[in-house]
């Protein structure tokens, strides 16, 4: 972990700051941690990837699409290219229109939460400094091996998208593709990434509509997705705070997506 990642971590409670820690193990092997003694946390680092929740601490729908998208990991990105395919869209021509939206600078800090298996980040200047934060661990490894592949450098985090381990203010690029319609409180993640970018930033969010989701529920497989849900689909603007600017709500690719967009006032 870089010295600089370090410094702009804290836990998702809020303590701050946290140090690396390390154990040895009777086998002679190490185990590192991040750690903050005065607030008695302690989170490991597994493959590099610090875990800021344990699968046995979720509930509501992030315990549950953990689970399912651990599952589909492996295969997650052919099953997407496929779906897209079948639904007339072209995923990269798909990601470009998406990531047009943010205001790029040069260096910038980027911060995608579900960044699944890291898709995005080819699309992206290799300049960025990349970090990438999910709740699947599945998701992560393959997001990891990607970047590996591709030469992209970017850390990687897994935690709950409501409570980012991350110091106020910190980010220059803030947005979200996918996953959100999942999550077990979508107003509180929405929080925090507001909490987490730099005043000015735009941030933008995107996912799938109703419209796709009762199609989808029809796949096998896939269906694991979207089936018996508590409530339709709808894009989440009641719960952007109303200081922020700029907000701006459409549907884009034959309504098969929502966008929202809103920018953190200076």
């Amino acid at each position: 972990m870089k010295p600089e990642t370090l410094n702009i971590l804290r836990s998702p409670g809020g303590c701050l700051p946290l140090r690396i820690k390390t154990e040895s193990l009777a086998d002679g092997s190490t185990v590192e941690f991040l750690t903050n003694d005065e607030c008695g946390v302690m989170f490991p680092i597994r493959e590099g990837i610090p875990v800021f929740v344990e699968t046995k601490e979720l509930i509501g729908s992030n315990k549950r699409y953990r689970n399912i998208y651990d599952r589909f990991a492996p295969y997650y990105d052919f099953i997407s290219r496929v779906g897209l395919f079948f639904m007339g869209l072209s995923e990269d021509a798909m990601r470009k229109e998406f990531l047009k939206e943010l205001e790029i600078e040069r260096g910038g800090m980027v911060l995608e939460t579900s960044v699944g298996t890291g898709s995005n980040f080819y699309h992206l200047p290799r300049d960025l400094r990349f970090y990438g934060f999910d709740l699947s661990w599945g998701m992560l490894r393959t997001c990891r091996k990607k970047m590996n592949k591709l030469g992209v450098a970017a850390e990687l985090f897994l935690g709950e998208a409501e409570h980012l381990p991350f110091e106020d203010e910190v980010f220059d690029i803030v947005y979200q593709m996918g996953g959100i319609n999942f999550f077990s409180d979508k107003g509180k993640a929405i929080k925090e990434m507001v909490r987490v970018a730099k005043k000015g930033t735009k941030i933008i969010i995107m996912d799938e509509t109703e419209q796709v989701a009762r199609s989808l529920e029809r796949f096998p497989g896939v269906n694991a997705f979207f089936k018996d849900r508590d409530e339709a689909i709808e894009s989440p603007l009641e719960f952007i705070p109303e200081e922020m600017e700029d907000i701006q709500v459409k549907e884009l690719f034959n309504s098969q997506a929502w966008f929202l967009s809103f920018r953190k006032p200076l």
